[in-house]
């Protein structure tokens, strides 16, 4: 029998009260995980700023945990490492080892982490006849209640309808769809995560394009997700100006330049939308535009897709909806934004690249899973950014945008994605995820106002925008301040992390180049050659047309890569595998570190590396022979990444995309790594290590081995 013992009771009590007062350490009760990452986020300036003063919210989790610089993957890419950041595995195996990869079958450079596939569109090549079957069973079987007379002439309007239901099917209804098939390889953690049973919020993450499903929780697709054309991100420039030619532009990044037959009164020009991959002619689907300028030439009125609206000079518009018609049937509806840049003398209008309407997406274009979510955060949240890179950096880049421009854009991208991001901080989830990417495009084109040895430096611009980098990262500062105080309300783990850091982009080096003088590539005479740009990527343009590979050992190709004309491997390889394959990896990786600046007497590459000094496992015919890194102050070439051979070795980067990292050595441009944690290990983190250590903090075990270790 059960006897009530008062001191027992009394000491009860006090245990609970000290359990109360004294919970559990925090790795035994977490329930919540915050991951935020960060593109482009460099380490040494995120330190010097902490240090300053400049970066508070930074400082105090510094002090609170732990700040680490990060080791990106090589090469330190975008899709590259935060490819490995999902999975956990190294480049070699996730098979994301570049923006580009080329077809060694053809030479042909294509994009690394994607394929375009065709998809039947509904019944595909049966669609005319399944739609003619379909009339004509439905007015036969109608033609059976009525008496014979009216019979006979049902069916015959049965036959004739069946036969217009065929042709109009043939011409209306598209029997196939682009699709898209995602290349990386791997398992995302928050789809491991949720075959456990844990509920995932994943945002804007890179190489998440197609979405995928999975068991628990929502994913809104990040770089990847192409424009209504069809690219990265193409924004137009409507001028009047006579002639148009941007001086010292290239348009490498192929801006849509329209010209405009006027620059008053009445002006009717065309905006050119989607590619006509459904039905093929005309080549794309075009919608008219009309500009009215005001008589007193201080404003221009816009009419478009039924909107009409009136912008002056500096202003925005703000989200404008296009409709581009393929047939009465079938559209595709696209949203983005005009900036009026000038109304006179001449008249200047920029259009921002066109994003897929997150309410109206096309069948099969998933950018989030589930697929309604992409429309229910529009509901919610307002109209919002669905392009992959997000922010225009190209316009700027070619002379096409301001400063102003650029910054008003980038800030008002990051207020509708952190609005995103505030809410989600307070949601059901066990982990959220989300990536932010302005600090690496302020970066991009800022960087050579902090560099007096830039060649694009321009000291008139220093005192507005010499500090458009700290800026930008105290507004990672602010939002990192937000994710530090719901951690500290729902008692989460929070870990926040940039892919990769930067450097100064001072001068670009043609390898391809070296290649020919060195007697590695050899090239035909007589054969006209035009200078590659990122549209020759889209539009099937011609690639190596003036390289010999019958004697061509080495090219080049993507963003510090160089691979052996293999025999066996290549279309036209001529090395032999072994000793003759092996032998000439030696002699480059010697001869390309020796390479000199002849301006300056420094060496722009730094390290030369295998790729089985850099990869465990991986695709022989697939990953590059040798990966090329580059001292501070150097990148390869925008037209070596496209197998453009240019007459100078090394040339001046007078662009204003002037900061960069693709091919700078990884140890030179490291990225951050926080934790509000203490930990006991000494290593330094590499972005592998998240995936290990977020499964950890969930009770999570990895689905395959990884190339990351759980830091503790």
């Amino acid at each position: 029998m059960f006897k009530y013992d008062a001191a027992l009771m009394r000491w009860t009590r006090f245990l609970f009260a000290v359990a109360l007062l004294f919970p559990l350490p925090l790795a035994a009760a977490q329930q919540k995980v915050i991951v935020l990452g960060f593109d482009g986020v460099d380490a040494r300036y995120t330190e010097k700023w902490m240090n300053e003063g400049k970066l508070p919210n930074l400082a105090r989790l510094r002090q609170m945990g732990t700040f680490r610089p990060l080791r990106p993957t090589i090469p330190a890419q975008t899709p590259v490492s935060w490819s490995t950041f999902s999975t956990g595995i190294d480049p070699g195996r996730t098979g994301i080892f570049d923006f580009l990869r080329r077809d060694p079958k053809t030479y042909l450079p294509l994009f690394a982490a994607f394929d375009e596939t065709k998809e039947p569109f509904l019944l595909g090549e049966k669609n005319p006849v399944l739609a003619a079957v379909a009339v004509l069973i439905v007015l036969s079987l109608l033609a059976l209640i009525f008496r014979r007379a009216a019979r006979v002439v049902i069916l015959a309007i049965a036959v004739i309808a069946a036969v217009g239901a065929y042709v109009n099917t043939r011409r209306y209804i598209p029997i196939s769809r682009p699709g898209v098939i995602n290349r990386r390889q791997g398992i995302p953690f928050w789809e491991a995560a949720a075959n456990a049973g844990k509920k995932s919020t994943v945002v804007h993450v890179p190489v998440t394009f197609p979405a995928h499903d999975f068991p628990a929780g929502e994913l809104l697709s990040g770089l990847g997700v192409p424009d209504l054309s069809g690219r990265i991100g193409k924004p137009f420039y409507f001028t009047s100006e006579l002639d148009f030619h941007r001086a010292g532009s290239s348009n490498e990044f192929s801006i849509d330049v329209v010209q405009l037959e006027d620059n008053k009164g009445v002006i009717p020009t065309k905006i050119q939308g989607p590619p006509n991959k459904l039905f093929g002619n005309p080549p794309y689907i075009f919608i008219p535009m009309t500009l009215t300028v005001a008589d007193d030439r201080n404003s221009v009125e816009i009419s478009v897709s039924g909107q009409k609206f009136s912008l002056r000079p500096g202003q925005w518009s703000g989200w404008t909806e296009f409709v581009f018609p393929f047939n009465p049937l079938i559209k595709v509806h696209g949203i983005s934004r005009f900036h009026l840049i000038s109304s006179q003398p001449e008249l200047k209008l920029y259009l921002s690249p066109i994003n897929f309407d997150p309410r109206k997406l096309p069948p099969g274009f998933k950018i989030s899973a589930p697929r309604a979510w992409a429309s229910e955060l529009a509901q919610v949240h307002g109209l919002y950014k669905t392009l992959g890179w997000q922010i225009d950096t190209w316009a700027i880049s070619e002379g096409f945008a301001t400063e102003q421009m650029f910054w008003d854009d980038m800030n008002w991208t990051v207020t509708q994605d952190r609005k995103m991001f505030d809410s989600f901080l307070n949601n059901d989830s066990d982990l959220l995820v989300q990536q932010f990417e302005f600090p690496d495009r302020v970066g991009h084109v800022f960087w050579r106002l902090m560099d007096p040895q830039h060649p694009a430096y321009n000291a008139t611009l220093v005192p507005q925008w010499g500090d458009a980098l700290q800026r930008a990262y105290q507004l990672m500062d602010s939002i990192v301040g937000d994710a530090m105080q719901a951690a500290e309300k729902h008692h989460a783990a929070l870990i926040v992390l940039s892919d990769h850091g930067f450097a100064s982009f001072r001068k670009s080096v043609n390898y391809n180049t070296w290649l020919v003088t060195n007697g590695y590539l050899s090239l035909k005479t007589g054969v006209q050659v035009r200078e590659r740009n990122v549209e020759m990527l889209f539009d099937q343009g011609q690639f190596w047309e003036n390289v010999d590979w019958s004697k061509t050992r080495v090219y080049a190709m993507g963003l510090g890569e160089v691979y052996i004309n293999l025999r066996g491997r290549e279309a036209q390889g001529i090395v032999q595998p072994g000793e003759e394959y092996d032998a000439l990896k030696r002699e480059l990786k010697q001869k390309l570190v020796a390479m000199v600046d002849p301006e300056t007497g420094d060496h722009p590459v730094r390290r030369v590396l295998s790729r089985e000094e850099v990869y465990r496992q991986f695709d022989p015919n697939m990953i590059p022979d040798l990966f090329v890194t580059n001292n501070d102050g150097y990148r390869v070439s925008w037209q070596t990444s496209l197998g453009g051979i240019p007459k100078q070795l090394i040339e001046p980067n007078k662009q204003v995309w002037s900061g960069d990292h693709c091919s700078v050595d990884p140890e030179i441009v490291k990225g951050i790594f926080f934790y509000n944690r203490k930990l006991n290990t000494d290593r330094a983190p590499y972005i592998a290590d998240v995936y290990p250590t977020v499964l950890g903090l969930l009770g999570v075990k990895a689905p395959y081995e990884l190339d990351g270790v759980e830091l503790r």
